[in-house]
């Protein structure tokens, strides 16, 4: 995807929960309620703008993460 695609597509997002936010205040909606609906939506928002690429993997005869000690008894 272009990059400037990608910007004009945050700008409207960006633009669309600030109205909606604004529109909700105006309602009678209580600050409380639209935190928590925020950090709601921004995760699926970061989910949406993810990459999509294929997980990379570890070469084979690799594991990622440390190694386990074995404690004896």
């Amino acid at each position: 995807m272009p990059k400037g695609n990608r910007r004009v597509q945050d700008l409207v997002a960006f633009l669309a929960v600030l109205v909606t936010g604004a529109v909700l205040v105006l309602r009678g909606v209580a600050p409380e309620s639209l935190a928590t609906i925020a950090v709601a939506v921004s995760g699926i928002y970061a989910a949406w703008r993810g990459n999509g690429g294929p997980h990379s993997r570890p070469p084979p005869g690799r594991r990622s993460g440390g190694r386990r000690k074995t404690v004896a008894a």
